[in-house]
């Protein structure tokens, strides 16, 4: 637990503080972990204002988090339903960048346009824009509905 919680702590230290771009920040903060004592991480932790989790949404152990009862993976959620993104695969920085890119992060808002079992994908609208993203991929994002809309 401490080492997950120093390499996420460092994820949202390069990301917050340095302005490095998300999808450089697994690979940096892999490189500090080993090197953040506990106490640097709770300085690091006092000086972010006490993060509950990693810039994608992973929790930070030891940060109090609690996850919403009502988050699924988003391969659940019905075309027509807006979700509040809540967390993503961090460990492939071509997908992270992606995600970046299409504003697939969490805190950020998705409409499920078309969710197509048999086409294989899933196109959410994200700030404006059309994403398309695979059911493998869409069960590795954790989303909250915020309307459910009822089958027609």
């Amino acid at each position: 637990k401490k080492l997950v919680r120093r390499q996420r702590l460092a994820k949202r230290m390069v990301v917050d503080l340095l302005g490095l771009e998300p999808h450089k920040a697994h690979e940096e903060a892999h490189r500090l972990e080993h090197a953040i004592s506990d106490e640097l991480a709770t300085k690091i932790s006092e000086r972010l204002g006490n993060p509950t989790t990693c810039p994608f949404g992973h929790p930070i152990p030891g940060s109090g988090f609690v996850r919403d009862r009502l988050t699924v993976p988003l391969d659940k959620v019905k075309t027509g339903n807006t979700v509040n993104i809540d967390r993503i695969p961090e460990d492939d920085p071509e997908l992270l960048k992606y995600f970046v890119e299409n504003s697939i992060m969490p805190e950020n808002v998705a409409v499920i346009k078309d969710a197509s079992p048999y086409r294989g994908v899933i196109t959410l609208k994200s700030n404006q824009n059309d994403v398309v993203i695979s059911y493998e991929i869409s069960k590795r994002i954790w989303v909250t509905p915020i309307g459910v809309r009822k089958k027609d």
